[in-house]
């Protein structure tokens, strides 16, 4: 969602690659919303939240989209960007080409060790 200027000319960021987001995962100083450690860290400490708002929220199937992701992230009073959104998102969505994944995905990212070697 970054404006970038090219000779002149206004760039909206809209999307990136495979590349791209996992240099930026690797590099966490230069591009400190792809920190995967820092954002499971925050997610960490709201981990009975998490589970609270799936109770509350379960409509059957218990899968979690893009959008789903950010509507509990919002209501347990995360605030993160689009750019950090993304970032759990990919890394919960690992290994999964659908746009669904469990919602114990999420769940089990907030309780894991915050050692991401295998990016």
């Amino acid at each position: 969602g970054n404006m970038v200027e090219v000779v002149g000319h206004q760039f909206l960021l809209r999307d990136a690659d495979e590349s791209t987001f996992k240099l930026m995962e690797c590099d966490e100083k230069t591009f400190p919303y792809s920190d995967t450690a820092r954002l499971q860290r925050i997610l960490s400490t709201k981990q009975d939240m998490i589970r609270a708002y799936f109770v509350s929220h379960y409509d059957g199937n218990g899968n979690l989209d893009l959008e789903g992701l950010s509507k509990c992230c919002s209501a347990i009073g995360i605030v993160i960007n689009h750019a950090e959104l993304i970032t759990i998102w990919r890394r919960i969505k690992r290994n999964n080409s659908s746009g669904l994944v469990p919602f114990n995905k999420l769940l089990k990212f907030a309780t894991e060790e915050t050692s991401f070697a295998s990016k």
